[in-house]
């Protein structure tokens, strides 16, 4: 008999290989879900930084990535448009070639910066939208539609013609005398007459014109609000009717100008511009988004000067100044002054002219003439030497020269007279002789300003000096001739930190020395105050600075961080 194996009687179990197989699939497959886990992160994270991670702050309120990359296509677009109507307005002959290329310049050092330009428009703008909640002020949709309106304008134009007539400088000078302002002002004012009496312009304009246009009747070529012309003068043209001649109008520059338009092109509207935001790639949203920005800032301005504007405390006040010098901490450091007697009036022509020409000798007689009237009265010497001097810059600052240092780089002769041991404070020094003529010297004071600035106080506030000679003599402001007189000063004038030291002087009294860095040191007489009405000049130089100043002011006590990747790109 054959014995069989026996079969067993135990269930079958779950096969291991395939248990094994199992494992693994879920095992992969949850590599597969961290693995998709970690991209989703990876871009969430990259999504998050290239669209919704912050680049600025504001006051706790951040501006992100999207915002700012938005604003940078905005300023991309518009510099883009500027310069195609730059180009059509050439090729229409509606500016001339030199305007052209000095508008393109300017926009393409913006879009050299446009990153941290778009940035700081952005801190701007939400520190603004702020600030005008607390002012009241609010921006609607109808001044959104406005600043669009204006942006798809290309401004009126003018056929802008020009007689100018710049003062004299004499030979050797760098600026004119105020005789060859005031001869200057006289022909143009002269000229003006003319031409309401009937005369012809072009006639006139080639008469008396110093403009390298006065061939051409003085022809500027069309105009506009952008044009590189002196601003009072293109204001003027921009408001006088046609074929009417402007005022006078003084430049910043001390030239005289009168202006006449003969063509005025009106405004034009791109009916085309929304459709180029949208080609651009910008939504209407956007781009409206940054006109709201620019309508907040314009509404803020108008808001602020109307306060600036309205009667206020106003102050009388003189004010003398002693500008910093790095030559104060140089080796012998003194102040001095001088009045120069060149031969025959020409310091340059001095160089050339013989020793025993006649002129040296009147030269010198001038100055002793001078330094005997000086040992009398010391007083005199800031008047002499505005009226006297050859020095062509004693017209405006009375023959300062600030601090002389001994390092070898003034006139020999010049040096050896000022550098003498036991000069005195106010000594006046007998005249000396260089190859430019024969200077009456006057040694000021020796380092420092702050302790010479505070003696000055001490003598005012005794009786021993008056505020008015203090300035003349010591302070470097062109109003020194005037003992420092400065007029009515109101709010939103000056600096905030000459503003408050002014509106905090004890009224009759002299303040205490007031030093700001990079600038020098100033003492403020406030002579009375009244409540009063900006007047004529003030409004024009409110409506200029006092909402920058309002805003610097605002800006710099806000708490504000930058992206320095972006901002060092400025």
């Amino acid at each position: 008999m054959t014995s069989r194996p026996k079969t067993s009687s135990r269930a079958r179990t779950w096969d291991e290989r395939e248990r094994r197989n199992m494992l693994l699939n879920i095992g992969f497959g949850l590599v597969i879900v961290a693995a998709l886990l970690l991209l989703l992160i990876a871009w969430g994270v990259s999504w998050y930084n290239d669209h919704l991670s912050p680049v600025a702050s504001v006051n706790g309120t951040s501006i992100t990535r999207d915002q700012w990359s938005k604003q940078v296509d905005v300023n991309q677009f518009r510099a883009d448009y500027q310069l195609r109507r730059i180009r059509t307005l050439l090729a229409e002959g509606h500016i001339g070639a030199a305007d052209a290329e000095t508008r393109q310049a300017v926009i393409s050092q913006r879009v050299g910066q446009i990153d941290a330009l778009s940035l700081e428009q952005l801190i701007d703008g939400t520190l603004q939208a702020s600030l005008a909640a607390e002012q009241g002020v609010t921006v609607t949709d109808a001044d959104v539609d406005a600043q669009l309106t204006q942006e798809a304008t290309t401004p009126e134009l003018r056929h802008a013609w020009v007689i100018e007539v710049k003062p004299e400088v004499a030979p050797g000078a760098t600026s004119p005398t105020d005789e060859a302002v005031s001869a200057a002002r006289a022909t143009a004012d002269q000229a003006l007459a003319d031409l309401k009496s009937g005369g012809d312009w072009e006639t006139i304009a080639k008469a008396v014109s110093t403009a390298d246009s006065k061939e051409q009747a003085g022809d500027l070529g069309f105009v506009d609000e952008n044009t590189a012309l002196d601003a009072a003068f293109r204001d003027a043209i921009l408001a006088v009717p046609q074929d009417t001649p402007t005022d006078v109008v003084e430049g910043s520059d001390r030239v005289f100008r009168i202006g006449r338009v003969t063509e005025i092109v009106a405004p034009v509207e791109d009916p085309t511009f929304a459709q180029q935001v949208a080609d651009a790639g910008i939504s209407m949203d956007d781009f409206r988004e940054a006109l709201r920005r620019d309508a907040t800032r314009v509404k803020l301005n108008d808001a602020i000067v109307a306060q600036y504007l309205a009667p206020g405390p106003q102050r009388e006040v003189s004010e003398l100044f002693v500008q910093n010098s790095p030559n104060e901490t140089g080796d012998g450091a003194v102040r001095v002054r001088h009045i120069l007697y060149s031969p025959n009036n020409d310091p340059q022509g001095a160089l050339d002219l013989p020793q025993d020409d006649p002129a040296w000798a009147a030269a010198e007689a001038e100055a002793d003439a001078t330094f005997e009237k000086l040992k009398t009265d010391p007083g005199l010497f800031d008047s002499i030497a505005r009226a006297e001097s050859d020095d062509t810059s004693a017209a405006t600052n009375g023959g300062k020269l600030g601090y002389v240092a001994n390092d070898g780089t003034m006139v020999q002769a010049f040096a050896d007279a000022i550098f003498q041991p036991d000069l005195q404070p106010g000594q006046i020094l007998e005249p000396v002789r260089t190859e430019y003529g024969w200077h009456v010297i006057q040694i000021m004071h020796y380092p420092t300003d702050q302790e010479w600035v505070a003696g000055l106080k001490t003598k005012i506030d005794s009786g021993e000096l008056t505020f008015a000679d203090a300035a003349r003599d010591n302070s470097d402001l062109a109003e020194a001739a005037d003992g420092g007189y400065i007029g009515w000063v109101g709010k939103g004038q000056l600096d905030e930190t000459r503003e408050q030291a002014i509106f905090a002087a004890p009224i009759g009294k002299v303040s205490d020395p007031l030093e700001i860095a990079g600038q020098g040191i100033y003492l403020f007489l406030v002579q009375k105050e009244e409540t009063r009405e900006p007047d004529a000049a003030q409004k024009a130089a409110l409506e200029v600075s006092a909402f920058s100043m309002w805003y610097s002011k605002e800006k710099a006590a806000a708490e504000i961080t930058r992206d320095p990747q972006i901002t060092s790109a400025v």
